[in-house]
């Protein structure tokens, strides 16, 4: 090393290059903070870097649940992903997307291969660590305003003090019912992916002697339902089985090294049971690679103002400090991993639909200029179960950059910023595109708009692609535009030999996905005989909420009854249905599900007019907040001020499906629903001004400035899609 040690300064500093660490440096950075990314590993990316390999997974459940995907940065960083491409989502091609944003972002620079210790604390802050660069024997110093551990285990915030939680408390320490009896240290486990490659031909494997053996399936825990062993996740590109796991029992740091060696006598054991214990299809198949770095799930976590529980996620709490939010269930794993056999290897419990995190919860209750993003916030262990995912710890990490740009130019602690300034971080968060229920963006000059359109489509469910068995409940959501619903025509097929009653309920809801009220507003029943029928559902009169969420909720008096269904989702609804959680047998609730009934309202429900582009929301919830037009282009949507108004800034936001998941996006491109080709033009003393236009649009949100004009209407005219024949706007903001 050299004698000479290089100090380095930043407004903030960011600790660890995970989806947390990636998305603080970046927001940090572009929002006029001088940044600096530290990372102890030569990639970016964390658990889906290339040296690891998870796919990243976030609040819309593997798509299972709708509207519910990260937008923000981690939404651009997947278009960059798509437009790399990266259909396969390469975890290796995945790494270079992030380097490569990071590294043209101004204001900020990245030190790879950058081991981070020993901080300076002084008068309860950090004010300096000390770092070692092995690959250019460099030893220096760096020294911030503000410092973000995004790390996962939290060294440095350790080192400096931070008061943390380690291990699966009590139930009663905060009266949580998946908690354990009595706490103790264990943890969820490390996984080691593998993956594996068709040669053709028949392959063997000779397995080495000192991998752990499996005979048969009921060796793994929980057999093949805990531990599913089928091919396809070893032969994608970032494939394995997560549930390759081990380590929770031991001590996370000092066994680092003993649990990434057993995990390789777990891998290929699983491996040796694949190709040599019965008849798995693997003959063809061969072991090329394994991965050297165990992705971890679970260590120290740093206590904040807040410590979020099972509650706060289970109640889908809304919390006034909001900047993030969740969805994944609460997923906790058998500190035993796959020597859990033959216990069940995970117990957990389905959400009800998006829960918030608050600002208390990412930053430090001692260390005054220190926050938080990832694994390593204040949560219980139970709900950090939820919080854990990649893409909740990147849209926390935007949060935290955000936040740390507020205290630079405030002059203030992140306490300060969520005391006196919260508001102003959670519109910051809004204007960047992120998601936080029950949050609304101010749309500027559009406010005082009125918004009309060329066109607006109505409301129509598909028609019948197939059957679904109504388990006890089934539940459909819309948006009714009208005061009110005059009838409800349902496929439906009966399949005994004798007839069944049928219940249809409408109820309220607060949003598109909430099946939690169990107030009927009115009951209608039919007898259905045995057979296929369209059945006509009579509602009495009653005056209902113009543009508010409503749901009919279908109740067979016993088994033997399907409905008609289709896999296609029109938007702005949901459908449901009454099953046991599938982790607790006797908790039965209204489990969201993908596709869609086959129902007919009556009179036809008009939500996806103009005026949806001016609330303030990117995505269904009490509202369809976007603007879709019928079916041909090009087509128009059109702000008019009833005085000339000064404008030089418009922004649009798109429709990018958020019903897909990840892999879907990067193995199809863009979305058909976004709009490729528009114009955006300016009434400009009667005449029409051409302002911008776009062609070849692969964003979702698209932000332009141009020399101010004095116009009384914005025009935005689309002319083509990536394949859709309907316009679809979800927000437009205009300022001077």
């Amino acid at each position: 090393m050299k004698d000479q040690i290089d100090n380095y300064h930043y407004d903030v500093v960011v600790i660890g290059g995970g989806m947390a660490g990636v998305c603080a440096a970046l927001a940090s950075a572009r929002q006029g903070a001088r940044t600096g990314l530290l990372q102890d590993r030569p990639v970016l990316g964390g658990n889906s870097s290339a040296e690891i390999g998870v796919k990243i997974q976030g609040a819309d459940e593997l798509g299972h649940y709708r509207f519910s995907r990260e937008t923000g940065i981690i939404n651009e960083l997947f278009e960059r992903n798509v437009n790399f491409p990266n259909p396969l989502q390469s975890p290796s091609i995945w790494s270079l997307v992030l380097w490569e944003a990071c590294r043209e972002q101004e204001r900020l620079d990245v030190y790879l291969n950058t081991l981070v210790r020993n901080p300076t604390v002084e008068n309860g802050r950090i004010v300096r660590v000390d770092c070692e660069q092995p690959t250019t024997e460099r030893a220096f110093t760096v020294s911030s305003t503000i410092f973000i551990d995004c790390s996962g285990d939290g060294r440095v915030a350790a080192e400096a003090g931070a008061p943390f939680m380690m291990g699966r408390e009590a139930k009663d320490q905060f009266g949580e019912t998946l908690a354990e009896p009595v706490a103790d240290g264990k943890r969820m486990g490390c996984t080691i992916y593998m993956r594996v490659r068709d040669m053709g031909q028949p392959i063997p494997f000779k397995p080495p002697p000192w991998i752990h053996i499996f005979k048969t399936d009921d060796d793994f825990p929980g057999g093949t339902r805990d531990a599913p062993h089928k091919l396809p996740p070893l032969l994608g590109t970032g494939g394995g089985y997560w549930w390759i796991e081990y380590g929770g029992e031991l001590e996370p740091f000092a066994d680092a090294e003993t649990v990434r060696d057993e995990l390789y006598r777990y891998a290929l054991g699983v491996w040796d049971h694949i190709k040599n214990q019965g008849d798995h299809g693997a003959d063809n198949l061969v072991l090329e690679h394994v991965g050297w770095v165990p992705g971890r799930r679970d260590s120290r976590r740093f206590i904040g103002d807040y410590i979020m529980t099972q509650e706060d996620a289970e109640s889908c709490r809304v919390f006034p400090d909001a900047v993030a939010y969740g969805g994944w269930h609460i997923d906790l794993h058998n500190p035993k991993g796959v020597a859990a056999a033959p216990d069940r290897y995970w117990k957990g419990h389905l959400l009800r639909g998006r829960h918030t995190i608050p600002f208390r919860c990412l930053y430090a209750k001692t260390i005054n200029n220190l926050m938080f993003a990832g694994r390593n916030i204040s949560t219980s262990h139970v709900a950090m179960g939820t919080t854990r995912v990649m893409a909740t710890c990147a849209v926390m990490g935007q949060a935290v950059g955000s936040a740390a740009a507020l205290c630079i130019e405030n002059r203030c602690t992140p306490r300060q910023v969520g005391s006196k300034h919260i508001r102003s971080l959670q519109q910051r968060l809004l204007a960047q595109d992120c998601y936080i229920p029950g949050g609304k963006r101010d749309v500027g000059l559009a406010a005082a708009a009125i918004a009309t359109a060329s066109s607006e489509a109505t409301l129509v469910f598909p028609p019948r692609e197939s059957w679904y068995a109504i388990p006890q409940k089934i539940a459909q959501s819309f948006i009714i535009s009208g005061d009110q619903l005059d009838s409800v025509r349902v496929p439906l097929r009966n399949e005994t030999n004798h007839p069944i009653t049928v219940t249809l309920h409408l109820r309220e809801g607060l949003r598109i996905d909430d099946f939690n009220n169990q107030e009927n507003l009115l009951s209608v029943e039919q007898e259905l005989s045995p057979g296929e029928h369209d059945i006509l559902f009579s509602l009495p009169k009653r005056t209902l909420t113009p543009d508010t969420v409503y749901w009919v909720c279908l109740e067979p008096a016993s088994e033997g009854v399907s409905c008609g269904y289709s896999q296609q989702e029109p938007p702005a609804t949901q459908a449901g249905k009454f099953e046991p959680q599938i982790f607790e047998t006797d908790a039965w609730f209204m489990r969201r599900i993908r596709g869609a009934f086959a129902i007919r309202l009556t009179p036809p429900t008009h939500c996806f007019g103009p005026r949806e582009v001016l609330t303030g929301v990117t995505r269904p919830e009490s509202r369809s907040n976007v603007w879709i037009s019928e079916a041909s282009l090009p087509q128009s949507l059109i702000l008019t001020w009833d005085q000339p108004t000064s404008v030089s800034v418009v922004e649009l936001v798109f429709d990018n499906n958020l019903d897909l998941t990840r892999l879907e996006w990067c193995s199809g491109g863009s979305p058909t629903e976004l709009v490729r080709d528009c114009a955006v033009y300016a009434q400009v003393s009667g005449q029409r001004r051409r302002l911008f236009a776009l062609e070849d649009n692969t964003c979702r949100i698209v932000r332009r400035t141009f020399e101010s004009v004095t116009t009384t209407a914005i025009t935005v005219e689309v002319t083509k899609t990536w394949g859709s024949d309907q316009a679809r706007i979800v927000e437009v903001r205009v300022d001077r």
